[in-house]
């Protein structure tokens, strides 16, 4: 059940030892290493803000009818636009879920990286997961983020992609597969923003 709420938020989303040792160790005269990239500023742009979903994950196992819920999440980027974290609160079933996400791009690979804080996990937050088993990808449009994870005693990669965004709404898709196997969509999140009354 871990991975259907890490797949929930994806597996979002970020943190590494790199993060906290090379990052932070710039030196003086490299000011601009210090700067977000446009890349990030994009993601940021996109996904900012306070959103309210609406759930539905396909019928399985656990679940032959399928499940419906609904909640919300928030983005917002970090000091200096280094980093962006989702914070997101949703109810499916009798289960109410906690996910905190952060993304990040380094800026010495300019790769992105994420990682994912869940109540559904019972270590919190995946640190070594992040490192090594997930792979973000942003190309201006689309957020997708892979991460390998053990379901029902087989390991597999679950993805999640933030699709169709625009100034008001977007699209979460969540999908899981085994080792080079097809990918299977087992929920979908529709996100509204929320305007401030």
């Amino acid at each position: 059940m871990r991975f259907i709420f890490t797949v929930a938020f994806g597996a979002l989303i970020t943190a590494s030892p790199s993060l906290l040792g090379t990052q932070l160790t710039i030196a003086a005269g490299d000011v601009q290493a210090s700067q977000p990239t446009g890349e990030m500023q994009t993601l940021i742009k996109a996904l900012s803000g306070h959103w309210s979903l609406k759930l539905k994950f396909e019928p399985s196992k656990e679940t032959p009818q399928g499940l419906e819920g609904t909640g919300e999440e928030t983005w917002h980027a970090g000091p200096e636009g280094l980093t962006l974290t989702d914070e997101e609160v949703f109810t499916a079933g009798p289960q109410t879920i906690i996910v905190v996400g952060l993304l990040w791009r380094d800026l010495k690979t300019k790769e992105f990286h994420a990682m994912d804080c869940s109540n559904q996990m019972s270590t919190t937050c995946d640190l070594k997961g992040a490192v090594d088993d997930v792979v973000v990808h942003w190309t201006g449009t689309e957020l997708t983020i892979d991460e390998k994870e053990l379901s029902e005693g087989k390991m597999m990669t679950s993805r999640v992609a933030w699709s169709d965004i625009t100034s008001n709404t977007f699209t979460e898709t969540g999908y899981l597969a085994p080792p080079g196997g097809p990918f299977q969509k087992i929920m979908t999140i529709h996100a509204t923003r929320v305007t401030a009354q």
